[in-house]
């Protein structure tokens, strides 16, 4: 089975477009597109669609599993596949409950990119009605446009919800003369209303891990993330004969920014260089503010040469930046101090190479700070 791997979409125009559209009065949805349907099957319908109905049991078993929203996503478009027979698949969610978090849509069997999320008009009508739509050539100038620019001739789309509404659609569409039919648009509803449980379920503990791992104040992971992270990149690098680098960081004379402007100064500090420390990162390094003024990086795939150049980055990053405060007059110039320890080279456990990076860094600090020293290599300096 051919898929598309989970595709954020682009968090400025886009998610502003859904939020100024949802905002707004509805959009004219053509009532002909519009269908209504029961949350209940009539024993007919139970005996002609057996394999729809044993489907969407499945869905109901997996209720309370912990999975993230883009494996629900992967899992809402397996049910749907198996319940009703369509060419390409596409399951869009908006935006999360607060309607502030960008959109990602999935979707299957797609050749080239699908329409972006702002010009999906078969989303857009989706949310704006709050019921399925049955489309198909003919029946409205507007969505007849949007079918034939996509290569189809039948679609049809039911409403996700999160919360207390529409967040999203999951569209189904043929290029055959076959169009979809009222009980398809029906089984497709019972289906996002069980995902609506399921994915609050997903959002809940989204929430819950974002919390306990993310630092609250500068959004970096947390002590407790690091740990646990670089245990296994240990493991990874020991297994794979690869080589990974730790750095601690320590803002120099931070103390000293505290004392003149005050704790909020320091935090807005912290948070300017979280988000000056993320920027450059690589989808796999791990950022996490160690403790107080205290910042660690973990590098996976990096040996002394990598671990230098990233150490160097940083630290000219900091010394050409200049930190603006409410409190302060002039801009601040800031320095730091860098301690580096590699595996397998400096150590082969997480506590050894903790120990290492911060002997390093007591190094740093020592010999006039604004530097970096690697783990038993302190004759040279950075």
């Amino acid at each position: 089975m051919k898929r598309s791997a989970y595709t954020p979409s682009t968090p400025t125009a886009e998610s502003a477009s859904l939020i100024a559209m949802l905002e707004r009065d509805p959009e004219h949805v053509p009532a002909a597109l519009v269908t209504e349907v029961s949350s209940e099957l009539s024993t007919e319908q139970l005996a002609s669609r057996l394999p729809a109905i044993s489907a969407l049991l499945r869905m109901a078993l997996l209720g309370g599993m912990e999975m993230s929203e883009a494996a629900m996503a992967e899992l809402v478009l397996d049910i749907a596949e198996k319940m009703v027979v369509s060419d390409r698949q596409l399951l869009i969610l908006a935006m999360d409950d607060d309607r502030l978090q960008p959109g990602f849509q999935v979707p299957r069997h797609w050749a080239q990119p699908p329409p972006a999320i702002a010009e999906n008009l078969l989303n857009r009508w989706t949310l704006a009605a709050g019921k399925p739509l049955l489309a198909r050539a003919g029946m409205d100038e507007e969505m007849d446009g949007f079918l034939s620019r996509q290569g189809f001739r039948h679609a049809v789309s039911v409403p996700l919800f999160s919360g207390h509404g529409p967040a999203g659609s999951l569209q189904l569409f043929r290029h055959s003369e076959q169009a979809f039919a009222a009980a398809d648009a029906q089984l497709l509803w019972l289906l996002s209303l069980l995902a609506e449980t399921q994915m609050a379920h997903a959002q809940a503990m989204q929430h819950l891990l974002r919390f306990a791992f993310n630092d609250y104040l500068t959004g970096l992971k947390t002590r407790r993330y690091f740990e646990q992270a670089l245990e296994q990149e240990v493991r990874r690098a020991m297994r794979r004969r690869s080589s990974c680098a730790l750095l601690l960081l320590d803002l120099d004379d931070f103390k000293q920014i505290n004392d003149r402007f005050g704790h909020h100064a320091g935090d807005e500090v912290l948070r300017q260089f979280a988000r000056l420390l993320n920027r450059d990162m690589r989808e796999v390094d791990t950022a996490a503010r160690f403790g107080g003024d205290e910042f660690a990086v973990i590098l996976p795939d990096t040996d002394a040469d990598g671990a230098r150049f990233v150490a160097t980055r940083i630290r000219e990053a900091v010394r050409q930046v200049r930190f603006q405060l409410p409190e302060a007059q002039d801009l601040l110039a800031l320095h730091i101090s860098i301690g580096v320890a590699l595996c397998p080279q400096h150590d082969t456990s997480p506590d050894g190479l903790i120990r290492a990076a911060d002997l390093a860094l007591y190094k740093a600090k020592t010999e006039g700070k604004n530097r970096f020293y690697f783990g038993k290599e302190l004759r040279r300096p950075g």
